[in-house]
């Protein structure tokens, strides 16, 4: 500065614009904002503080500093961070989904948060305010030739509007991206457990052969596990093993163990699907609905004693076994495992009992005998359901005195199993229960009584049927092959139409 008039403006100037900031700030924010406007001054020029009519050679440097600290500062609000200086969203999506080559290994990166594009089906230039702009949402220019005029904003049409709020809405809802972790999924389609494959139903198997297909087909997957394998040029190499079962559920039924590249699971899971149909059988059913009889069968540490059910009793097994009968047609199924619970052995295990039954025919044919079945259901009521088929019948002097004839030996194999003996009330031997039985006293003999009813009179005597059985003929046991054979007639008829 020239003379003390060009310091004294300075200070007017200062003093005008210094009268509209707030005074928020502390004292020692205040000097720190005064000092890049003090270093304008020389030390020969200092300020006068508000008020003060001394001359300003009078004045040292220091003064001024302290002058100035009771002036009340500027404050002038700046941004560091701008939006064209900030990079893109890549960076951002590395930062929470980066991990190192190492941590891959270890399977850090399993539960990551994945790349998503959350702009998707937004477009530049529309928005709340509704405004039309030319260059994002109309063209820059209308018109042709000597009639070409350039756009203005204007108000938006309501029509284009709506109509990108639809698109914007259709392109959420087809987006890949979901929330709230894993997607929803049907209860009947979840498998086993909600959160494994196991259990879970792949569709049918693809045939090579177009003009084939396997229609009425469905796959279940029983286990899916990751092995490794030490190799000399390698080292440890993993990959997946699959168990896949598929069928019909009227008897035909494959199954495979798959191998499949670790990290492409989609595909080893196609592939297993594709090998259990190549891999058919067929299962013979008693009333297309359980097996033929009770059955032992076995693979390496794992037992399997199978029997037969009545109607109605569904399968009780284990639940590989269920899924198997599922696929195969079987109803009504007990089974119980012993020994080893691996997965693959207790469908080995199974698949060969299944295939080692024999019919009723082929029994009877073997024996020489009619085959007579007494179930409990049926109060142990002998009934006759095959017989030799060339019709010659062996008498009592051509059977062996050492030939085994009981059903269950012959058909467990020598293993038999130690069922779980019935309870015994724990009434017994109280003075209650003397008193059951001096009640119940002239009912003792009921079952005895029926059953030799129907011995020696027919099935229709001692039958679970009602007292009004000659006006009611309808009232008497289902006769389940004519149902059956009703059944299949109706489904039939249902899908010729």
């Amino acid at each position: 500065f020239t003379s003390t008039r060009d310091a004294t403006s300075l200070l007017t100037m200062l003093r005008l614009g210094l009268s509209r900031m707030t005074n928020t700030l502390t004292p020692v924010q205040r000097l720190c904002q005064a000092m890049p406007k003090l270093s304008l001054l020389p030390s020969k020029y200092p300020v006068v503080s508000p008020g003060s009519q001394a001359h300003l050679s009078s004045y040292s440097s220091s003064n001024i500093l302290l002058a100035t600290t009771n002036l009340p500062s500027s404050s002038v609000p700046t941004r560091t961070m701008s939006y064209y200086k900030t990079g893109g969203a890549d960076s951002l999506w590395n930062s929470m989904a980066g991990v190192s080559q190492q941590g891959k290994k270890r399977g850090r990166a399993r539960n990551l948060m994945k790349k998503k594009d959350l702009n998707r089906g937004q477009k530049m230039g529309f928005g709340k305010a509704k405004m039309s702009w030319p260059g994002l949402t109309t063209k820059i220019t209308s018109g042709a030739g000597v009639d070409t005029k350039v756009n203005e904003i204007v108000p938006l049409d309501e029509k284009t509007y709506s109509s990108y709020l639809e698109e914007l809405e259709e392109a959420k809802k087809n987006t890949k991206y979901f929330r709230g972790g894993k997607r929803y999924t049907d209860p009947l389609d979840r498998g086993w457990t909600g959160g494994k494959p196991l259990g879970r139903k792949f569709g049918a198997p693809e045939a090579t052969n177009k003009d084939y297909s396997f229609d009425n087909f469905d796959s279940v997957l029983l286990e899916f596990k990751t092995v490794f394998k030490m190799t000399g040029n390698l080292g440890r190499v993993r990959r997946n093993s699959i168990l896949m079962v598929t069928g019909n559920g009227q008897g035909a039924v494959g199954y495979t163990v798959s191998p499949g590249k670790y990290g492409k699971n989609a595909a080893g899971l196609r592939n297993a699907t594709n090998k259990a149909g190549l891999r058919l059988v067929y299962v013979d059913r008693y009333e297309d609905r359980t097996v033929y009889h009770d059955f032992f069968t076995q693979f390496g540490k794992t037992r399997i004693y199978v029997r037969q059910q009545p109607p109605g009793h569904g399968v009780v097994a284990h639940r590989a076994i269920k899924a198997i009968c599922e696929r195969v047609g079987i109803k009504d199924l007990y089974a119980k495992c012993e020994g080893s619970l691996n997965m693959q052995h207790i469908t080995k295990a199974f698949m060969l009992g299944l295939l080692r039954q024999k019919t009723h025919q082929v029994l009877a044919d073997e024996k020489k005998l009619h085959l007579v079945e007494m179930r409990s259901e049926n109060d142990y009521f002998p009934k006759v359901v095959a017989s030799p088929s060339d019709g010659v019948v062996r008498t009592a002097a051509e059977i062996g005195h050492n030939e085994i004839l009981d059903f269950e030996m012959i058909s467990f194999e020598g293993n038999l199993p130690e069922w779980r003996p019935a309870q015994k009330n724990p009434m017994e031997g109280t003075p209650n229960w003397d008193k059951h039985l001096r009640k119940k006293w002239a009912y003792r003999s009921h079952d005895d009584v029926r059953l030799r009813m129907r011995v020696e009179n027919g099935t229709e005597w001692g039958a679970v049927r009602s007292h009004l059985y000659p006006k009611y003929p309808e009232c008497v046991e289902r006769d389940w092959k004519k149902y059956i054979k009703m059944s299949k007639e109706r489904k039939g008829s249902q899908e010729e139409d």
